[in-house]
């Protein structure tokens, strides 16, 4: 938060989620927000509500609002008792759209149980098309369009994005024609969907834990694309309708969060700047020796290691080599090898990491060059 507080105008943070189960407890998870973190930020900050998919009904007198309303009410006094006024409070539920009219009891309640604190809720592009959207987002103060995440994919093979800048662009016109203020959330994350033997949807995992399954399991990543989302961005800093409000990011970036992007990515993309990817690959000596091929990534994109390094000595006896992180050695020629990649998907390099992609010893230090099929490691 500190490293990334001048780009960022405001804070949403999760405080709760629940789900509603029939003839059942709710299951209630309460986050535990770094509040003195959040007031020492200098920006406004909006807690979260979640709420899983709910098939019952929504009056305001029955268990589930009153309960919803109870928790939305705590979150803001515990806030409030640690110092920070919430700017709004932000509910999190993908309904179902012919479920819309009944959300819109919900919303009405909370809003008036809140008060004076701001309500949005999220809005699916599919809600769009009904009437009953011009009615729901009434009883809010604002709403918040997820662009992304349009649908899971069906197969291993079919061709998928989190966010194709086209439709969302068509959502977005949509939205502004509806003279309510909203924002445009836009995606940094991925995630890996499995699929079993028979290609059925198994699951998503993305920033909860890893699913388990059985060894048949295929397994496909999907990553949110930084150079359409540059576009996009670039295309709404041209084409602002007057009820928009910025951009949500979904989510903050994280170090441990490899399928997420880099900070410097983000960055970039925020800027409507295309990310650049550079990587620079070096020879690391020893006077024993070894010869270890390190690559690092000095650009503002992931690095792609998928291609191919060739290397080649002189005035020396190789030993022994080996690839390492999923590299593999080929010998070549008697005075070279070939370090071979490994496939695409465990072969990223985020911005300011370096790997060791192999290593080679003989018996005295060589006059050696590494190449590649192209003129660099640069990739997306």
């Amino acid at each position: 938060m500190r490293r990334n507080q001048s780009f960022v105008a405001e804070w949403a943070v999760l405080g709760a989620e629940i789900e509603f189960r029939p003839n059942a407890v709710p299951r209630i998870a309460r986050m535990t927000p770094d509040y003195a973190r959040l007031r020492e930020s200098g920006r406004p900050v909006s807690l979260v509500i979640r709420v899983a998919p709910w098939a019952g009904l929504f009056d305001a007198d029955r268990s589930e609002a009153q309960l919803l309303l109870q928790l939305a009410r705590d979150l803001l006094r515990e806030a409030q008792a640690q110092g920070l006024q919430a700017a709004a409070l932000q509910l999190d539920f993908d309904a179902a759209t012919r479920q819309l009219d009944g959300y819109r009891s919900w919303l009405t309640a909370l809003r008036s149980a809140i008060a004076p604190t701001p309500l949005v809720l999220t809005a699916l592009p599919t809600w769009l098309d009904s009437p009953a959207f011009a009615r729901l987002i009434r009883a809010a103060d604002g709403y918040v369009l997820q662009v992304h995440s349009w649908e899971a994919p069906r197969t291993p093979e079919q061709p998928f994005t989190l966010c194709d800048p086209e439709r969302a662009k068509r959502a977005i016109r949509q939205a502004a024609r509806l003279d309510r203020p909203f924002w445009v959330a836009l995606p940094t994350y991925g995630y890996r969907a499995w699929f079993d033997g028979q290609n059925h949807l198994l699951g998503l995992s993305a920033e909860g834990p890893t699913l388990t399954a059985a060894g048949s399991a295929r397994v496909r990543e999907v990553r949110a694309d930084p150079v359409a989302m540059a576009g996009l961005v670039g295309w709404l800093q041209n084409y602002r309708p007057a009820m928009l409000r910025g951009v949500i990011w979904y989510r903050l970036p994280l170090p441990e969060d490899r399928l997420s992007w880099h900070e410097r990515t983000w960055r970039a993309v925020m800027a409507g700047r295309v990310p650049v990817a550079h990587t620079e690959l070096r020879l690391k000596r020893s006077d024993e020796g070894l010869i270890e091929v390190v690559a690092q990534a000095t650009g503002d994109a992931d690095s792609l290691l998928d291609t191919p390094i060739v290397l080649q000595w002189r005035e020396a006896q190789l030993f022994a080599a080996d690839g390492l992180a999923g590299f593999t050695v080929q010998r070549i020629a008697p005075e070279a090898v070939q370090l071979q990649p490994p496939p695409r998907e465990s072969s990223r390099l985020a911005p300011d990491r370096q790997l060791i992609l192999g290593w080679l010893r003989f018996d005295r230090s060589p006059e050696i060059a590494a190449s590649v099929e192209s003129e660099s490691l640069d990739g997306q």
